[in-house]
């Protein structure tokens, strides 16, 4: 009895050695997770308040709005109505460019590469050379540790920039074969090319040049860009979905750029603007630039860049045309989007690279001035099929690159599998607007093959025109002679 009474005491004293160890072990993570909440809202607090205290040091005034914890959006801090401004910055408080090198820095190796830059590479300059304002800008790397996580689109963008540019990357696995990726990987090597050559010692990341970029709006009378510290911050709905507007103003105390609420706006709500600005931008490019998407209102879209190939016997006639009629003679592109028809320029550049043979007098001194307008409707039965047919096949080649089909994509959201505003969902969106572009171009384009034998073309226009035939087409010689 004695033996297993002594058994169970030390049965009984290894479980309660066990429960206190676990309560221990639980009191620990408890009193490690309430630290690291300390820790994350006092990082917080330190970003919040270091991005408003700078934006209205450098002169914004926010009567009713305020940073969100993160430091990436602006929130209204009261009820405010349509009509109210929540944001105000004098000309004095934006990042211009400044033209000049001298008065950036000293370290520019070559002037006239810098000079020639876009304005907002010069714009990021002066943005990177300024310790306050690159901290305040937060321009961090993107983690992708958590796929399905409420990644921004501004982080998806960063992310495709600075993460590893393979398949290990899941984000960029997602928007293989986009043009978003493209427009992404042009952008990165154009600045990235830029810094290597404008500088003998580069003041930030090629990443850090583009993330002052995509701050960028055209706030200056004349369209031109502008960082506006904490406008930068606003959220981007497409048309009725924002609930501000940037509002350019003028006056003896110069120039101004306000917010104003274009609707009610509740208290700690997000402050949302268009950022395409009224440009038309798909959601391809309007990414590529800014790193924004609106889930809730896609457009997608597909862009075609044409031109006149050099070995074409009337390659100096039909530069001539494209440069009287406006456009660069290198090449023109051109936007298909989603549920619209394509526009009459497109139609008119896939006639006008195909015009030859019998066509081709229309390229004569005579007619150099009118071209344009004449081939803008059907010129002849085997020119508009060639048109058309080119393009289809060119849009079913830029359909079939993608990894996945429409419908699959369609499939994988309807599943409720990706988390609604996450990084993933934007990649998937991307690339199902693109391809919904490219369906409406193939759609209208087949069309018109279809019909080819009902349009009226060039020379029967011409013969309607000297009264040679009669509206149905049919001859009035015989009436000559009545």
């Amino acid at each position: 009895t004695t033996s297993a009474d002594g058994s169970e005491n030390a049965v009984s004293r290894t479980e309660a050695m066990a429960t206190m160890a676990t309560m221990a072990s639980t009191r620990a993570r408890q009193a490690h997770v309430r630290g690291r909440c300390r820790v994350r809202s006092a990082l917080e607090a330190t970003k919040e308040g270091r991005t408003r205290s700078w934006g209205e040091e450098r002169g914004v005034r926010i009567p009713c709005c305020t940073t969100s914890a993160d430091g990436r959006k602006i929130l209204a801090t009261k009820d405010v109505k349509r009509g109210e401004a929540v944001l105000e910055a004098s000309a004095d408080a934006w990042f211009r460019d400044p033209k000049e090198p001298q008065r950036v820095m000293a370290d520019v190796a070559d002037a006239s590469v810098w000079r020639n830059a876009p304005e907002w590479f010069r714009i990021a300059t002066s943005v990177l050379e300024d310790p306050e304002a690159r901290g305040a800008l937060q321009l961090s790397k993107a983690t992708f540790d958590d796929v399905e996580g409420a990644l921004g689109a501004f982080e998806l963008l960063l992310g495709l920039v600075e993460g590893p540019l393979d398949e290990t990357n899941p984000l960029r696995s997602a928007m293989e074969g986009t043009q978003a990726l493209a427009m992404v990987d042009a952008s990165r090597n154009r600045t990235h090319a830029l810094v290597e050559s404008a500088f003998t010692d580069a003041p930030a990341s090629t990443s850090e040049f583009l993330a002052v970029r995509t701050a960028c709006l055209d706030v200056e009378e004349s369209g031109k860009p502008a960082l506006v510290p904490l406008v930068h911050l606003a959220d981007h709905q497409r048309g009725d979905g924002a609930n501000a507007q940037l509002v350019i103003k003028g006056g003896w105390f110069g120039a101004r750029v306000q917010l104003v609420a274009t609707k009610d706006i509740s208290r700690e709500q997000s402050i949302c603007i268009d950022w395409d600005q009224g440009q038309g931008r798909g959601d391809s490019r309007l990414f590529a630039q800014h790193g924004v998407m609106d889930t809730r209102a896609p457009r997608g879209t597909f862009e075609i860049g044409l031109s006149i190939p050099e070995d074409d016997p009337f390659c100096e006639d039909k530069m001539d045309v494209l440069e009287i009629a406006g456009f660069s003679g290198e090449g023109v592109t051109f936007s298909i989007q989603e549920g619209e028809l394509p526009s009459e320029d497109l139609r008119t550049m896939l006639r006008l690279i195909h015009l030859g043979g019998t066509d081709a007098f229309l390229l004569e001194a005579l007619f150099r001035d009118q071209v344009w307008e004449l081939i803008s409707l059907p010129v002849s039965r085997e020119n508009e099929e060639m048109a058309c047919a080119s393009i289809v096949q060119a849009l079913e080649q830029a359909l079939e690159s993608y990894p996945t089909t429409f419908e699959e994509d369609f499939a994988l959201l309807a599943k409720g599998q990706v988390q609604e505003g996450s990084a993933l969902e934007i990649a998937i969106r991307l690339r199902m607007g693109e391809k919904q572009a490219l369906l409406t171009g193939i759609q209208f384009f087949n069309g018109v093959l279809d019909e080819l034998d009902e349009v009226e073309y060039y020379q029967e226009r011409r013969l309607k025109r000297l009264g040679l035939l009669n509206d149905d087409g049919g001859s009035t010689f015989e009436d000559f002679f009545r």
